[in-house]
């Protein structure tokens, strides 16, 4: 198991301050992070499937900067991870026990950032 994978932290500071402070756009990246993460997670899971690792490696390194926005450091390395191995084929046997792994904290990250959405909310 990847180093870290278990934590789930989130840290929306890096996403105030480039809302500079803006509830409702910090509420909208959520909103579009929850939205598109999923369609990102179904075409890379598919390239992992059919062994495609020029585009697991595209996937990964398109996904990773949305994890750091909003402060997943955690998921964000574990994308990093992936993209390595996917690049060099390093391991890439590896790569499909590391999604199953991303994808179950997933829907935990997902739920606790429907949460900081909603305290957000009370703030509007």
């Amino acid at each position: 198991m990847s180093e870290g994978i278990n934590k789930t932290d989130i840290d929306l500071s890096y996403l105030s301050e480039i809302a500079s402070g803006s509830t409702e756009f910090m509420i909208e990246m959520i909103n579009i992070f929850l939205e598109q993460t999923p369609i990102y997670f179904t075409q890379l899971n598919d390239a992992i499937n059919s062994k495609d690792w020029k585009t697991t490696g595209d996937i990964a390194h398109k996904i990773k900067p949305t994890f750091a926005f909003m402060g997943l450091a955690c998921a964000k390395d574990v994308m990093q991870e992936i993209e390595r191995k996917a690049r060099n084929l390093d391991s890439v046997d590896s790569i499909p026990e590391t999604m199953k792994e991303i994808n179950a904290l997933c829907d935990s990250l997902y739920a606790k950032l429907e949460s900081h959405k909603k305290a957000l909310e009370l703030k509007l």
